[in-house]
């Protein structure tokens, strides 16, 4: 014999870790600075201390983790392209910095407003890791390849010296005011080649015309 039953739908949980984290970066950048503190930030988005707990230990915690979000977003767009596997490692560096950027616009006053400063290296501490990881695969490609001199102790700093690099780009962005950021991007490709040379070669061709992009931009924002 057949029975109706109905079944009670679940009701969708009634707050998560992304609400968390975006009421989060509301009051941060709507206030300007962080709530005095944990206890502070609850109460002004009515759920109990407790419920913090459950999704975050700190706000450096929420902090950490969305810089490092957006290099791990990054790199699964990449490695979503069919392309991107016969890439070179130069081309694979240039793809990571136009996808990034372009990933990060979408909550851009983020990095304008909070980007750790330099010498702030435990907020970064996730990205940098997860960054270096991947460098780590692309230079051993580039080596591979040839297109990276294998220079030993020094081959190894490669993937850290990226990713100051990659910091230092993001230093600039931050107060880039060109047009859709051009200059970003023409620096973007000023800098990697710059590095694909001294990793090759040592060249100096492409140091001196980063030297006089950069100059010149310095220069405009002076005047």
């Amino acid at each position: 014999m057949k029975t109706n039953s109905t079944e009670v739908p679940t009701d969708p949980p009634l707050f998560s870790k992304k609400i968390l984290e975006d009421r989060y970066w509301h009051i941060l950048l709507t206030e300007g600075s962080r709530p005095h503190s944990v206890y502070a930030f609850t109460q002004s988005i009515d759920i109990e201390e407790a419920e913090f707990y459950k999704h975050a230990s700190s706000f450096d915690a929420i902090e950490a983790g969305y810089w490092d979000s957006l290099v791990e977003e990054t790199i699964a767009v990449l490695n979503e392209d069919s392309d991107y596997a016969d890439y070179q490692s130069e081309q694979k560096v240039l793809a990571f910095l136009y996808t990034f950027f372009l990933h990060a616009q979408k909550n851009r006053s983020r990095i304008v407003e909070f980007f750790p400063r330099p010498g702030c290296s435990k907020a970064l501490k996730p990205m940098r890791s997860r960054f270096i990881e991947w460098a780590t695969h692309v230079i051993s490609q580039g080596v591979d390849e040839g297109s990276i001199a294998n220079r030993k102790k020094l081959t190894e700093k490669y993937p850290q010296l990226l990713f100051e690099q990659f910091k230092a780009i993001i230093e600039f962005h931050k107060k880039d005011s060109s047009t859709e950021f051009q200059d970003t991007d023409a620096l973007i490709e000023k800098s990697v080649r710059l590095g694909a040379d001294v990793a090759r070669s040592g060249s100096l061709d492409s140091a001196f015309d980063l030297s006089r992009f950069l100059l010149r931009k310095f220069t405009i924002t002076q005047s």
